[in-house]
């Protein structure tokens, strides 16, 4: 004898007994609110809501490509999810930047405007010429303008790929200090600084308008950029009691400030 097979019908989807549960005002606010989700879904991806262009105000020393790239936003990106206050606050964190905005303009473009900060030093490397923010930041080359000339010059000597725009050079607490350091030098020492060098093995060197050359040891590292203070009040007790206007002078040895040898 064959058996018996009993087939049931399918049972219906859960969600749909509740659904058929729903009052009408209950299915209308569902509806309302599931084309809403979905009309949001489609204006964040639609292509002229979307990041296409990028207007560049101002001074930027880096190209629009990277200076999209330091605010954290990209092309193709929804200009409804973008958030102007975090771009704007990456950009000031920026070595070179000392101003920033970042907008939006509808209905695909980001508008960015940014001034670096101003130069104190001109830095050289081999054969080239650069100008330096007090936080040690590369602002780019160096304009044939009689203002850069009146600016200190920091040689390095070290070996090393030139740094691109943008990028820090040399710590920032000692571009800052040189900067200052510079236009104090007469009153300090009673003669001018010309140059300062850092040497091959990462010394720092101030070379006088005498020609003589105060060799201060390391000055790298926070710590050793730190230690220049005693090294630079030895140099300025040694000018109350040693003409350093002297052409005699060849090389001052202040790494130990206690121990200060001048080299005739």
């Amino acid at each position: 004898m064959l058996g018996r097979v009993r087939i049931s019908a399918p049972r219906r989807p859960r969600w749909l007994d509740l659904w058929q549960g729903v009052s009408l005002k209950g299915r209308l606010v569902a509806g309302v609110a599931m084309l809403a989700v979905l009309g949001g879904l489609a204006a964040i991806n639609l292509p002229w809501l979307k990041v296409q262009r990028v207007e560049v105000e101002g001074n930027s020393v880096v190209s629009a490509a990277q200076l999209l790239q330091e605010t954290g936003a990209h092309l193709g990106a929804s200009t409804l999810r973008l958030n102007t206050k975090q771009l704007t606050a990456n950009l000031l964190s920026q070595p070179w930047v000392s101003a920033a905005s970042v907008k939006v303009r509808w209905p695909g473009t980001l508008v960015i405007s940014v001034t670096p900060l101003p130069p104190v030093l001109v830095y050289q490397q081999g054969t080239t010429s650069k100008l330096l923010a007090a936080s040690g930041a590369v602002l780019g080359p160096v304009p044939q303008a009689p203002a850069s000339a009146a600016m200190p010059v920091l040689v390095d000597q070290q070996q090393g790929s030139p740094p691109r725009a943008g990028s820090v050079a040399v710590p920032s607490r000692l571009a800052s200090a040189l900067a200052a350091l510079y236009p104090a030098c007469v009153a300090a020492f009673t003669v001018a600084c010309s140059a300062f060098i850092i040497s091959p093995v990462g010394a720092l060197e101030i070379k006088s308008a005498a020609g003589w050359v105060a060799d201060l040891g390391p000055a790298l590292t926070a710590g050793q950029i730190g230690s220049l203070g005693p090294k630079l009040e030895a140099l300025r007790t040694l000018a109350a009691r040693v003409n350093l206007k002297s052409s005699s002078i060849k090389t001052i040895y202040l790494e130990n400030p206690s121990q200060v040898e001048v080299s005739p």
